[in-house]
C-alpha cells in the first residue's frame, strides 16, 4: 500500500507535523510520522471534493486536520479502496466537475453560468422577492420603519424645523389632502422641514417630506402640486419599501455567492448595482405616470413636473451625469415623457 505525504494539525495548536497518510484495504486511515500515529475508520473521516489542484484538508472526528497537496495520489488511494465496487454517482459527478474545472473552456463555461444566474436573479428574481415582501408587510410595520427613518434624520440634524409661513403651509396641506383623496391613497401625510436644499421625498409608510427650499424654488404652485403628486405615486406603489427589499435580496445573493458579507457589500460597485439603479428609474417613471394622470384630471399640465425638475437638475449640476449610472431618469427625458402623456389632447392653460 502506498502513502501520501501530508501535514498534520492536531486542532489544539498552530503547530504542524509532517506525516504520511495511508488507507488500508480494511478501511482504516492511518497517519504516521515522527511522534505521530493516528488510526481512524475511513468512513468517519471527511474528505472534501477536489477543486482543481488546491490542497485538500481532511477533517478528523476529534478536530484534527490533515493537509494533502498531492490530489492525484489521494484519489488513487480512495479508488483502490473501492476495488471492484462501482464508483458512486456522487464521485463521478465531482470527477467531471474537476475535469471541467481543469480546463479554461470549462472554467469559462462555469463563469458564464454563474454570471447568467446572477443576472437573472438580479433582474427578475429580486423584484419578485420584493413584491412578496411588500405584499406581506403590514402597513403599521412599514409606517414604523418610516417614522424611525424620519426620527434618525432629525436626530442627525439633517432635517431642521420648517420656517414656512403657517398659512402657506396650511394651503399646501389642504391641497395635498385633496390630492390624496382624489387619487385614492389611504395612508399618506405631508410634513415640512428645512434641508438647506430644495427637495421632496417619500418615506416608508406614506410620509411625504417637502423642504422649505423647494417651496421657495418653485415658480408656480402647480409645480409644487406636480412634485407632491409624484411623491404620492411613490407612496401608492410602496416604492421605498420595495427598493429596500430588492437591495437586501441582492446583498443576500452576493453573500451566498462570495461567502463573505463584507465582500458582498462591494457589490454596490458592481454590475448588479447598475441593474439596481434601473429599478429606481423604473420607480421614478411609475411615479411620473401617476403624477401625470392626476395632473390631467386636475386640469394641470403634466409638464409642470418636467419644468421644475429641469431647473433643479440645472441648479444642482447633475445634468451631465450618465443616466445609466443614475437612480433617476434625466429631467429632459421626464419632461418629454410628460409631453407625450398629454399627446394630442388640449393641454391645460398656465
Amino acid at each position: 500500500m502506498n502513502a501520501v505525504a501530508c501535514r498534520y494539525y492536531d486542532g489544539k495548536s498552530s503547530s504542524r507535523k509532517a506525516g504520511a497518510l495511508t488507507i488500508t484495504d480494511a478501511g482504516d486511515l492511518i497517519v504516521d510520522g515522527d511522534d505521530l500515529e493516528e488510526r481512524l475508520v475511513y468512513r468517519d473521516v471527511r474528505i472534501p471534493n477536489r477543486v482543481a489542484d488546491t490542497p485538500r484538508f481532511i477533517h478528523f472526528p476529534d478536530g484534527a486536520v490533515c493537509e494533502v497537496q498531492d490530489n492525484d495520489a489521494l484519489d488513487e488511494l480512495r479508488a483502490r479502496l473501492r476495488r471492484d465496487d462501482p464508483e458512486p454517482r456522487r464521485d463521478r459527478f465531482w470527477r467531471l466537475v474537476h475535469r471541467l474545472d481543469s480546463t479554461w473552456r470549462g472554467a469559462a463555461a462555469a463563469l458564464a453560468v454563474v454570471v447568467a444566474v446572477l443576472y437573472s436573479f438580479t433582474r427578475w428574481g429580486a423584484p419578485a422577492v420584493a413584491s412578496l415582501v411588500v405584499a406581506t408587510t403590514p402597513q403599521e410595520a412599514e409606517a414604523l420603519l418610516g417614522q424611525s427613518g424620519l426620527n434618525l434624520l432629525r436626530q442627525l440634524e439633517v432635517l431642521e424645523t420648517s420656517a414656512l409661513e403657517p398659512n402657506r403651509r396650511n394651503d399646501l396641506l389642504a391641497a395635498f389632502e385633496a390630492m390624496r383623496r382624489e387619487a385614492g391613497v389611504e395612508h399618506a401625510d405631508l410634513q415640512f422641514y428645512s434641508l438647506g436644499a430644495p427637495n421632496a421625498f417619500a418615506l416608508p409608510g406614506g410620509t411625504v417630506v417637502i423642504t422649505d427650499e423647494l417651496v421657495e424654488f418653485a415658480e408656480h404652485d402647480e409645480e409644487i402640486i406636480a412634485v407632491l403628486a409624484h411623491e404620492l405615486g411613490h407612496v401608492e406603489g410602496r416604492h421605498v419599501l420595495r427598493s429596500m427589499a430588492q437591495r437586501s435580496t441582492l446583498l443576500a445573493l452576493w453573500t451566498a455567492v462570495t461567502g463573505d458579507v463584507s465582500l458582498a457589500a462591494l457589490s454596490v460597485l458592481g454590475p448588479d448595482q447598475l441593474i439596481a439603479q434601473s429599478y429606481s428609474r423604473d420607480f421614478e417613471r411609475a411615479a411620473d405616470e401617476f403624477a401625470a394622470d392626476y395632473l390631467l384630471r386636475a386640469g394641470i399640465s403634466p409638464t409642470r413636473l418636467g419644468d421644475i425638475l429641469e431647473r433643479l437638475e440645472h441648479a444642482s449640476g447633475t445634468g451631465s451625469f450618465p443616466t445609466w449610472l443614475s437612480s433617476h431618469p434625466a429631467a429632459a427625458d421626464r419632461a418629454r415623457n410628460a409631453m407625450e402623456r398629454v399627446g394630442g389632447r388640449d393641454e391645460p392653460g398656465p
